[in-house]
């Protein structure tokens, strides 16, 4: 698939309006002058231009292994490769608080089903960032990258996507506040920490299982497809042959036929090219034949029954 094939279109959300009334999480306790600044800040900036500002589906595996993840864990004895899903090519904020940013997504199995979902208007994206608490507010000190959400807390930010449900638990560390711009909020559950970490992992398995199914029977529809194409190249290609034979041999035996005449006309051109023969012989030797028309020969008699 070519890049711009991967390319969302440019996408702006204002960071004052949420494009929502009832749901999601207020964030009007969030200094955001500060956060226009840390889009535009050279950090940002940098990573966005060096490739390396990437989201991943859903906030899960930064919920789990914080803002910069590890490429790989181990969860329940088995290696799991945390594959980022998009790539930010270009992000900026004005002084009104419009965010406008362009992602591409990754050519591999997280990215092409992220892309699907995108394609399918399920879903969009969700910045994932930590603050610190200021009084009663927030004040925003790092940004880590925009991630693909199913539900997301500013609803403009979907490009042509719409809004399904979606899971975010924001966790407290070393006096800094992880937030996902997603719509759902669970920090009121009851469960443990260590629960709490065991669900995220969980999810994150049946995630990525769930990625690469939907991976293979993309892969085995593309195939079957590709295997009905030949097949129907070899149907075609073999009723051509059989047609051009046909033709040929239409042609053959429309040679070897002449002009269709009756049995009766063709002896009564024998009697008459057998009558010139007597006569011409007859003036030959100087004979007279006793009748002014000689008798034609009976041709046709030597083959009745």
């Amino acid at each position: 698939m070519s890049d711009k094939g991967r390319k969302t279109k440019r996408i702006t959300f204002n960071l004052f309006d949420r494009g929502r009334m009832f749901t999601g999480k207020d964030r009007s306790n969030v200094n955001m002058k500060s956060m226009i600044k840390l889009f535009n800040s050279p950090q940002v900036q940098e990573m966005i231009k060096t490739g390396t500002f990437y989201g991943y589906n859903g906030h899960e595996i930064r919920q789990r292994y914080g803002m910069n993840p590890p490429d790989s864990v181990v969860i329940n004895g088995k290696v799991v490769y945390l594959e980022p899903s998009v790539r930010t090519l270009e992000a900026y904020a004005n002084n009104n608080g419009d965010v406008t940013h362009v992602e591409e997504f990754l050519e591999n199995e997280s990215g092409e089903y992220a892309r699907i979902q995108y394609a399918a208007k399920a879903g969009g994206f969700s910045t994932a960032q930590t603050y610190k608490r200021v009084g009663l507010g927030l004040e925003p000190v790092g940004l880590y990258g925009i991630d693909y959400v199913k539900q997301m807390n500013y609803a403009t930010n979907v490009g042509d996507g719409q809004l399904f449900d979606g899971l975010a638990i924001p966790v407290e560390q070393d006096g800094l506040v992880a937030c996902f711009d997603s719509a759902t909020d669970l920090t009121q559950l009851s469960a443990s920490e260590a629960m709490i970490a065991h669900l995220l992992e969980q999810q994150i398995i049946r995630d990525y299982d769930n990625i690469h199914a939907q991976t293979e029977l993309l892969n085995m529809h593309g195939q079957a497809l590709d295997q009905i194409d030949v097949l129907s190249n070899q149907v075609a290609r073999k009723e051509r042959r059989e047609a051009l034979q046909a033709q040929r041999q239409h042609d053959l035996y429309s040679g070897m036929v002449g002009e269709v005449r009756s049995f009766d006309s063709v002896c009564e051109e024998a009697d008459a090219l057998l009558t010139e023969s007597d006569l011409a012989r007859m003036r030959i030797n100087g004979e007279t034949p006793k009748d002014k028309k000689p008798k034609p020969r009976i041709f046709k008699s030597m083959f009745r029954f």
